[in-house]
């Protein structure tokens, strides 16, 4: 069954895509909203695996994800994204290292270079500055070369040129230690940028995730997991009137046998089973620190004491978004307004007129679901609207219920699962028996009124409301006789019509009631009438058979009991 929260729809139960199970499930295709983030599991599957799914436009029940499916797809997510991140700071690092390196080499290459030229100039140079003309072209023939001016002139040439070798070894080795400054520099330079890759490579690579701010319903359900991982309460959920593990939804009757088999899980699973949204059920008849050996019976004082103790953070701006309850085998009690109630599905329909939000414009009646809302709305509409079956003719109200009686009566699908073997029945009640007789439940519930004792609710309550609280809500026309159940006064009505509808096939004895010809048919059976009456020895197969014979054949008679 689906139920359509604020967050996307849920569908309990459903069977799993990704294990199988049968949960409470998701969408795998459908836009949730998770702690302030929108997320479809199916692109998820794709980003982190390059997976693509399947039958993603069929029916909604072949393409759901349970919620602990949903949790480890997050965090497979999240490892994806750390990974993703971690290697995008350790290519930056090394590209700014070497573009670092590049500009270094680049500069010491440039000045090598001047230097060699520099090198090359001082071997070939004849002490003579021409400028930029040539000297052959200053060359004349014609002109008189004396020898003693040349001499002097060879003589200064000679002293040029070893006074500019002197000046360019001086030039050279002042350029020589200016590059031994870049060199060291360049090398401390690089030695910071190994440092700072190593801090990057020992450090946390990835940095704690902005913490979006959460909003209401997401601060209760943190206190709801605090409250349960930290203390001895006890979250259910309910099948009618049964009690539901909320970790492995195994049915109890007994709510002291519930809390036995709580004690046996872990309760740090409880976020993931929890869906968000999901009405929480919890019984606090133990509360109880799990921290200390410190006892309290008190749901205010536990959170007071869980906080200053222990150091846990609560949420203080937001109420508790649980159902409470203290379970008991027989007369349950309402913890708000002290209302009894022989039934918990009666002690829960009850709560939502205390915490119930949505509500009927019509009558005021509460909800705690918008789509329980809406059928409740049906009954004040006058909808003609009919589904008929196209194999018996018979009419429904809804398709869910033509679809329903369709498996049952015309495919005989079993939808019914055993939770111990897996075994599928037909019914709900045929899968109550089985659970009875070959799983030994026991399934006792004793009358607070009688000695009278029924192996279901139903037929306690039936038995309550007939014997003991006398409802009678189907009353004759004609008589103002009233009846408990519809064909009960339907029979009745055969004694103002005269109709003797009822026959037996063996006689052609016709009755009004089908209980009279049910008695009449054991009377064709070889079945011994041990119920004798003494005075004209007739013989009955039942004490009722002889009293209304006596009452008739023998009524002038003192008979206070009938003979057997």
């Amino acid at each position: 069954m689906s139920a359509v929260s604020k967050k996307g729809p849920l569908y309990d139960p459903g069977l799993c895509r990704c294990c199988g199970a049968s949960k409470k499930c998701r969408l795998l295709n459908q836009e949730y909203d998770w702690m302030g983030k929108k997320e479809i599991y199916s692109d998820m599957f794709m980003d982190c695996f390059g997976l693509l799914l399947s039958n993603l436009d069929g029916e909604p029940l072949e393409r759901l994800i349970c919620a602990t499916c949903v949790s480890r797809l997050r965090e497979a997510t999240t490892f994806r994204q750390q990974v993703l991140r971690c290697e995008e700071r350790f290519l930056q690092a090394r590209i700014l290292m070497h573009e670092e390196d590049a500009d270094t080499d680049s500069k010491v290459k440039v000045k090598d270079i001047k230097l060699e030229v520099n090198a090359e100039g001082d071997d070939n140079d004849t002490g003579m500055d021409y400028g930029d003309d040539d000297p052959s072209e200053n060359y004349s023939p014609i002109t008189p070369v004396k020898p003693k001016k040349s001499t002097k002139l060879k003589r200064k040439s000679l002293k040029t040129r070893r006074l500019r070798k002197t000046t360019k070894a001086k030039k050279s080795k002042k350029e020589d230690s200016d590059n031994e400054k870049e060199r060291e520099e360049m090398l401390e330079s690089l030695a910071k940028m190994s440092e700072r890759l190593q801090s990057l490579r020992e450090q946390d690579t990835v940095k704690e995730p902005v913490k979006p701010t959460l909003d209401k319903d997401d601060k209760a359900m943190f206190n709801t997991g605090v409250i349960v991982e930290n203390s001895y309460v006890c979250p259910f959920d309910n099948s009618f009137s049964d009690y539901q593990c909320a970790y492995c939804r195994e049915l109890f009757t007994d709510p002291c046998k519930l809390r036995e088999h709580n004690l046996t899980h872990d309760p740090t699973q409880f976020r993931e089973v929890a869906l968000t949204k999901k009405l929480v059920l919890i019984d606090i008849s133990r509360i109880d620190c799990r921290l200390c050996p410190n006892r309290i019976d008190d749901l205010a004082a536990f959170k007071e004491h869980i906080t200053l103790s222990h150091g846990k953070q609560l949420y203080g701006d937001v109420k508790d978004d649980f159902l409470k309850f203290r379970l008991t085998l027989n007369t349950l009690r309402c913890l708000e307004c002290d209302s009894s109630f022989s039934f918990f599905h009666a002690l829960k329909k009850h709560m939502a007129e205390h915490f119930g939000t949505c509500i009927c414009d019509v009558c005021g009646a509460h909800y705690f679901e918008e789509r329980m809302l809406n059928l409740h709305q049906r009954c004040h509409q006058k909808i003609d609207e009919n589904f008929p079956c196209k194999e018996c003719g018979k009419n429904f109200k809804s398709k869910y219920s033509r679809r329903l009686h369709i498996a049952k009566t015309h495919n005989k699908e079993a939808s019914y699962e055993c939770y111990k073997c897996g075994q599928y029945f037909l019914s709900y009640s045929i899968r109550y028996r089985h659970m009875i007789d070959v799983h030994g439940e026991n399934r006792l519930f004793q009358c607070e009124n009688c000695d009278r004792v029924y192996d279901s609710r139903k037929s306690l309550r039936e038995h309550n409301r007939r014997l003991h609280l006398k409802i009678f809500k189907h009353q004759c026309d004609l008589c103002e006789k009233r009846f408990y159940l519809p064909s009960r006064l339907k029979e009745h009505m055969a004694v103002h019509t005269g109709e003797r509808n009822f026959r037996c096939e063996y006689c052609g004895k016709s009755y009004p009631r089908l209980r009279g010809l049910k008695v009449h048919m054991q009377s064709h059976m070889s079945v011994e009438k041990k119920y004798k009456c003494m005075i004209c020895n007739a013989a009955f197969t039942q004490n009722v058979n002889l009293k209304y014979h006596l009452k008739r054949q023998h009524q002038n008679l003192d008979v206070d009991e009938p003979y057997q």
